[in-house]
């Protein structure tokens, strides 16, 4: 029996997308207002009939200076770059935005010191990937998705018949890669001309003989927060490397690099390339855990699935150079020097140009 895997990935119109977007202009924000900010922040949104509902909330720093003015701007600019098209239940010009945000817990401040030995901003279990397989040293099915969709994106931007919702799964194991793709597009669209565009978009990023399914449903007018709630954190699976991969519990938008949710998913990631890309193993899973207010981490483990190149002692003194407590990610990783709002699309992970996906000269 063939063994098959499928991947999905959205796209930035995507509800969920836009929440996680929305909370990470909200991080960016504070955190260039303040760099010591502490920020655990969630959006929800949804259309009405008044017209369209957005909700910022969670917890933040007084010294984050954010004002409900900054909210308003905020969520206006990142609505700007993710809907094109009104709805009568999501009006882009008669939206309620409201900002329930609250000042930080005084007993998780008092947890974490902005120092060396800083401690977790949470418990939790945080997971890091790489494989050899891809340039982009991601899972093969789920890379494929990814490209597929952000070249549609590229499309949807600039084709004025499409608007910017969208989700791509791959199934690869058959005979022939199974694509799916739903891309949200205005009522009188030539489906046949959109067909043509999507084969050709999937057939750059396939390799193999490939069944394409295009919007399954028939049509995909009414998409984004118009036509489903979006929520910060629902997509934790898309944000990573796919199913094929497990996921620690926690999301990353909306957090700032004190809560290892984020942080420390990102460090794992950076090691686990790191394996992989001074060719110690062919792929590796990297799972670190934590608790709140403790800088060691409580687990560290590394997973080679027997492509381990080298004896264990040297991997284990690779690993030692990575330093896994939270005040030395965020240093290393300059994390509080982030423009988190490009962090949040097409995965965190896979991107050379972000911090956490440098290969080190060890």
């Amino acid at each position: 029996m063939s063994k098959y895997v499928t991947a999905e990935t959205v796209s930035p119109g995507h509800p969920d997308k836009i929440a996680d977007l929305i909370s990470d202009y909200v991080l960016t924000k504070a955190l260039e207002n303040n760099r010591s900010s502490r920020v655990a922040v969630e959006t929800f949104l949804t259309g009405t009939k008044n017209g369209g509902l957005v909700l910022v909330g969670g917890e933040i720093s007084e010294i984050a200076n954010i004002s409900t003015d900054d909210i308003q701007n905020i969520v206006k600019e990142a609505l700007s770059k993710t809907i094109k098209t009104s709805f009568e239940d999501f009006d882009l010009d008669n939206l309620s935005i409201y900002n329930e945000l609250t000042p930080q817990s005084e007993e998780i401040r008092a947890a974490v010191e902005d120092d060396e030995d800083q401690g977790a901003g949470d418990q939790g279990i945080m997971v890091g990937f790489a494989t050899n397989k891809t340039t982009s040293f991601m899972p093969p099915t789920f890379d494929q998705s990814r490209n597929i969709q952000k070249s549609l994106w590229d499309l949807q931007n600039i084709d004025e018949m499409l608007d910017l919702d969208s989700k791509v799964q791959v199934t690869s194991g058959g005979e022939k890669t199974k694509v799916v793709v739903s891309t949200q597009h205005k009522k009188d669209i030539d489906i046949n001309q959109l067909h043509n565009a999507v084969t050709e978009i999937v057939s750059q990023n396939v390799d193999q003989n490939f069944q394409l399914d295009l919007n399954p449903s028939g049509s995909f007018i009414k998409g984004g927060p118009a036509g489903d709630t979006g929520l910060t954190g629902r997509k934790i699976v898309v944000d990573a490397y796919g199913p094929s991969i497990p996921v620690g519990g926690g999301a990353f938008s909306g957090k700032d690099p004190s809560k290892v949710d984020r942080s420390a998913a990102y460090a794992a990631r950076h090691l686990a390339k790191n394996i992989v890309a001074h060719e110690l193993s062919n792929e590796c899973l990297v799972r670190v855990s934590y608790a709140i207010g403790k800088a060691e981490p409580y687990e560290l483990t590394i997973e080679t699935y027997d492509t381990l190149h080298v004896e264990a002692k040297i991997l284990n003194d690779f690993v030692s150079k990575f330093d896994m407590k939270p005040g030395s990610i965020i240093e290393r990783l300059d994390l509080t020097n982030v423009n988190y709002r490009t962090d949040t699309l097409f995965s965190h992970f896979g991107h050379a140009e972000r911090n956490w996906e440098k290969i080190e000269n060890i």
